[in-house]
């Protein structure tokens, strides 16, 4: 299956390595992951924070980014302002990713629960986070998966 991958899985695997629940998905199931080439300048932002929290730092990093393909900006710049109009409503730094989402039309692996909830609201674009997309891996429908997740987030359903 192929997901845009959010950069806090990326650091979740960074920090917890085999004990994170991401890295237990990749080891498991045919996942190929994608990131917007914002995922290095927020790796950088964050990289002295991760490195007091990870052990083997540079190896985790090292083996965590050779899984993801980066893509660079133009391939995904015609989704950006609509991926903003979202993403401005709770944190812009997050426009990239649900970008590049929007153009490869594949879900967005994250953890970051105001993105669940606005893939949720606006229908324009899927988000996952680890629990939703083990679920779907494992043979649950889509609509299961994201009934389920409107119940873990609090959102009722709509009819």
């Amino acid at each position: 299956m192929r997901v845009v991958v959010d950069s806090n899985i990326l650091f979740s695997i960074i920090v917890s390595g085999r004990k994170s629940k991401a890295f237990r998905l990749l080891e498991e199931h045919e996942l190929t992951l994608f990131a917007p080439e914002e995922v290095i300048l927020e790796f950088r932002r964050h990289s002295t924070k991760l490195k007091k929290f990870a052990k083997d730092f540079e190896y985790r990093t090292f083996l965590t980014f050779s899984l993801v393909q980066i893509i660079p900006l133009e391939f995904y710049s015609n989704k950006i302002r609509e991926a903003y109009q979202i993403a401005s409503k709770f944190d812009e730094k997050d426009t990239p990713f649900i970008a590049l989402a929007m153009k490869l039309g594949i879900p967005l692996w994250t953890g970051d629960k105001k993105i669940l909830s606005a893939a949720i609201s606006t229908g324009r674009f899927l988000a996952l986070d680890s629990t939703a997309l083990e679920s779907l891996l494992n043979g649950n429908t889509l609509e299961n998966v994201i009934n389920e997740m409107k119940t873990r987030l609090g959102i009722l359903r709509t009819q």
